[in-house]
């Protein structure tokens, strides 16, 4: 009997240190309504890999948020996340086609942005560039370019 009290007493002292945090990220500048495509990277070579390569690759996602947002001033979201580090990269799909258009120059036609608004030169920014910690309520505003 006392194998079991020590075994379910081990198990909720460990329940408590897996609680989650929540991540509130906050979105401005919106032109145009559309389909948001928000991904959340806890791995830097994923992360890479989707906003550096040609497609949208789920491969490494974290967490999610694909919703139609209409056009308003600012938009709220909150997830909860355990502890750890993470990048954002999100888009709006003005015309529904689940892809970013780009311009001939590679240039994207439809807004975009990464958490702490990292940009890279002349290209996408890195994890590194785009990573912060959630512990306890964290938030991320997010400027749409």
């Amino acid at each position: 009997m006392s194998y079991y009290i020590k075994f379910f007493t081990l198990l909720l002292l460990f329940s408590f240190n897996i609680s989650a945090h929540e991540l509130t990220i906050n979105l401005s500048g919106q032109t145009k309504e559309g389909v948001l495509s928000l991904a959340i990277y806890n791995n830097a070579k994923a992360f890479n890999y989707s906003v550096k390569g040609e497609k949208r690759s789920e491969q490494g996602i974290y967490s999610g948020i694909e919703t139609f947002i209409e056009l308003k001033e600012s938009h709220e979201f909150t997830i909860d996340l355990p502890e750890g580090v993470y990048a954002i990269a999100l888009f709006v799909d003005a015309n529904k086609n689940l892809k970013i258009d780009k311009n001939f120059l590679g240039i994207p036609k439809e807004q975009f942005g990464f958490s702490n608004n990292a940009m890279g030169k002349l290209s996408a920014p890195s994890f590194e560039q785009a990573k912060f910690w959630v512990e306890g309520n964290t938030v991320q505003n997010i400027k749409l370019k």
